[in-house]
């Protein structure tokens, strides 16, 4: 029933699944994944097929780290039925075990709240063995969805009036008429540029993306297989802001973005996000998930925008395979964590070496 893709077809007919199967994410697409191979680590997807076609499965990402092996699944796995996600847990914990890990790790998508893209809670998920807990947080697992229900909305106009702010409302309204010059870049110089000013904006507000030489040819080929849509705008000629919107599981997600900032403000932000709910709207789609997490003003700026937080109940688990491996990879990782992105350059001058 498992099975494990090696050609371009059977990884396009995976990304197929991610892209149209309701509880899906941008994190199972095959091209995201294959990202984390820029820092010497191994990726793997495990697809239950049946008959009837692709039914469920997961993604995973096998991270070496100075001689631990860690079996990290960021989402999932998914099934379209309860006895597709038990034995895509099993097929994972033996892949687990096959490829020496000190623990493997999975983040299931479920919560006690009613949200379209998670599973209802269900501890029959949990597997015997598994805690609770993110041991291995080197590679993103997602914690839940900020969703913004587009149920019953048919226009735009429709939606703006729907944000609980009228103050917000007057600044997205002025957001449209001051940022008019909307783009999707395509090429590798536009995608460039617009990554160029989500960087700008990251160094400025003290947090961390993937650097351009490790992202940057992943999000081409998913722009190029039309699942990623990188929005731009312009302003006599020059690049006033940029959005990522990554389409899986028949919704958008917001991964990153970032504005120059003016005074007066054009409340670029405002604007980008009201055209990436317009492609949803535009799409049919029944929500929009703005991405949790950020500053508490980037999260009070999201909150504006009528979302509803939704957790993962417990999601994350692990289960330790080879205790004093484990034990001893807990005692480096009290120093290792304020060394993460050293650690990211670390890992890729390796692969380099080893490649040589």
């Amino acid at each position: 029933m498992i099975q494990f893709p090696s050609t371009a077809a059977e990884f396009e007919a995976w990304d197929a699944f991610v892209e149209h199967y309701p509880q899906a994410s941008h994190l199972l697409y095959s091209d995201w994944l294959h990202s984390y191979r820029n820092y010497g680590f191994q990726t793997e997807i495990g697809m239950y097929q049946t008959a009837g076609g692709i039914q469920g499965g997961f993604g995973a990402v096998i991270a070496k780290v100075v001689g631990f092996r860690f079996y990290i699944i960021p989402y999932g796995p998914i099934g379209t039925a309860p006895e597709v996600i038990q034995a895509c847990l099993d097929a994972a914990l033996n892949r687990a075990q096959a490829v020496g890990a000190c623990i493997i790790q999975v983040t299931l998508p479920m919560g006690s709240q009613s949200c379209r893209p998670m599973y209802r809670w269900n501890e029959d998920y949990i597997p015997p063995g598994f805690q609770l807990g993110n041991a291995f947080k080197y590679v993103y697992s997602s914690p839940g969805f900020n969703w913004v229900d587009l149920t019953g909305q048919n226009t735009l106009e429709g939606l703006i009036e729907s944000f609980p702010s009228a103050s917000f409302r007057r600044d997205v309204r002025s957001g449209m008429r001051k940022n008019e010059q909307l783009s999707c870049a395509t090429t590798s110089e536009e995608v460039a540029l617009a990554y160029a000013l989500c960087q700008e904006n990251a160094d400025e507000n003290g947090y961390q993306i993937l650097s351009w030489s490790d992202i940057g040819p992943t999000l081409l080929t998913l722009i190029g297989k039309g699942r990623l849509k990188l929005l731009t705008t312009t302003s006599d000629g020059q690049l006033k802001g940029a959005g990522l919107f990554l389409k899986a599981g028949q919704y958008y997600t917001y991964v990153m973005g970032g504005t120059k900032k003016e005074k007066p403000t054009r409340h670029t932000g405002h604007y980008l996000q009201m055209k990436a709910l317009e492609m949803a709207l535009q799409e049919g789609m029944d929500g929009y998930n703005i991405s949790l997490g950020g500053s508490e003003g980037v999260k009070a700026f999201k909150g504006s925008f009528g979302t509803v937080p939704y957790y993962f109940n417990e999601g994350t688990y692990y289960r330790v395979l080879k205790p004093i491996r484990f034990k001893i990879f807990r005692y480096f990782d009290t120093w290792i964590k304020p060394y993460k992105g050293h650690i990211a350059k670390l890992l890729k001058r390796i692969k380099r070496y080893n490649e040589d």
